[in-house]
């Protein structure tokens, strides 16, 4: 029996909501600098203000996804993309009333970054209420998440080239307010409400920031997805702001073609969460993570060969493509394992602390390309995610991914916070 037609709408809706809001946010992104620059003239201005961002998304993860958890998935997730909407808003108005300041669109940044976080973890914390609601099954909808995710963020800078080019920076900002509005609606009238959990406001605010975190630690699986996560992202998160740059203008590589290289990376991984969408349920998770992050290594660290660039192309497509499992995989774990009334906060946290070492990465990768060059960045990266592959293979806590049993909340001391 196939499932009914209005209760399917939910899922598109939901994804609908998730594609504007990320495609919304990587507008922005190359927007607002394109709009400093013709201001001022300034990279410098340009890159500070686009670095504060950075602390407040990984601060509002941790402790802005409590809110999910006491006031509602749907809630969070509207009032964060209305509140993304109106700092967003405000900068083509300040810019016409005040002129470009650097404090002030500083300021408006952090504070559009601050609501990135517990929306994109409310809506996450949505899909498996809307799969229950569907009847789809949750891996399916991660999968379809993770490659709207990835379609959001591959297609954004290149409808902000065309959006630029036609209305200018400050007006294609205004597009991007319609379209986090457009994502309210279709959240507000399509994705079923599900009410806060009352265990959710027994207790103080950080004491319940400090639950969200216990859980994480202490349950097996999601400590070891977290752990898991941060390692690849040491060693991940430096790809497109450092080595592939590098290794590019190195080669000699056109700007043209070196954007078909980097566009290739999200093609391949939407075509590998696609296919895995389609065979999710017949295939057992940690050996799927495990060989993407094998493959996804073997193919970064053939880069070291210099490959022509239609080669590079076809390898970043592979390289996608063996990667394309990994999220839905961890996300379809994580929402698993998670009680419904800590679901917000245990995403938050695991998305935080994936991130916490980031710097790490990005800090070392410009000594290794300086030392040694860029290629040999590669077979760094490939090292990494080969490190990676093993940990997942042989950790225990991993070994549990495929049960889908949530797991009891921890016991705190009864001490307040």
């Amino acid at each position: 029996m196939g499932v009914p037609e209005k209760k399917r709408g939910a899922v598109w809706c939901l994804l609908g909501a998730t594609g504007l809001s990320v495609m919304g946010n990587s507008i922005v992104a190359m927007a607002l600098p394109w709009l400093i620059l013709q201001r001022t003239g300034s990279a410098t201005i340009a890159g500070v203000v686009g670095s504060a961002a950075v602390l407040p998304g990984l601060l509002s993860a941790m402790f802005g996804s409590a809110l999910i958890d006491r006031l509602g998935r749907k809630l969070v997730s509207n009032g964060a993309d209305v509140l993304s909407a109106l700092a967003v808003a405000a900068v083509p108005i300040m810019d016409m009333l005040v002129g470009i300041d650097a404090a002030l669109m500083a300021l408006l940044v952090a504070i559009g970054a601050t609501f990135d976080g517990p929306g994109m973890a409310a809506r996450e914390s949505l899909r498996p209420d809307v799969a229950k609601h569907s009847g789809v099954p949750l891996v399916k909808i991660n999968a379809w998440g993770e490659t709207v995710d990835s379609l959001g963020a591959f297609g954004g800078p290149a409808v902000a080239g065309v959006l630029i080019g036609i209305f200018g920076p400050a007006n294609t900002l205004w597009l991007t307010v319609g379209m986090f509005l457009l994502a309210v609606l279709l959240v507000w009238f399509g994705v079923p409400r599900v009410p806060p959990r009352p265990q959710a406001r027994e207790e103080s605010y950080l004491r319940s920031v400090r639950t969200g975190l216990v859980f994480v630690l202490r349950d097996p699986v999601l400590r070891s997805v977290t752990l898991m996560s941060v390692i690849a992202m040491i060693f991940l998160s430096p790809i497109d702001p450092v080595f592939f740059p590098a290794y590019l203008q190195g080669e000699q590589v056109s700007p043209a073609l070196a954007g078909l290289v980097l566009a290739a990376f999200p093609v391949g991984t939407v075509i590998g969460s696609l296919a895995y969408g389609m065979v999710a349920e017949k295939l057992n998770m940690r050996m799927t993570l495990s060989a993407g992050l094998l493959l996804a290594g073997v193919g970064l660290a053939l880069f070291v060969f210099t490959p022509p660039v239609y080669g590079m192309i076809a390898l970043a497509v592979a390289v996608g493509i063996a990667a394309g499992p990994l999220n839905p995989i961890m996300a379809t774990g994580l929402q698993e394992r998670t009680p419904d009334h800590l679901r917000g906060r245990v995403i938050g946290t695991v998305v935080a602390l994936s991130g916490a070492l980031t710097p790490v990465g990005l800090l070392a990768a410009g000594p290794v390309v300086d030392g040694f060059g860029a290629p040999f960045g590669f077979v760094v990266i490939g090292a990494g995610c080969a490190l990676t592959a093993l940990y997942c293979f042989f950790s225990k806590g991993i070994r549990q991914i495929d049960s889908s049993e949530p797991q009891p909340s921890p016991a705190l001391p009864s001490t307040t916070v």
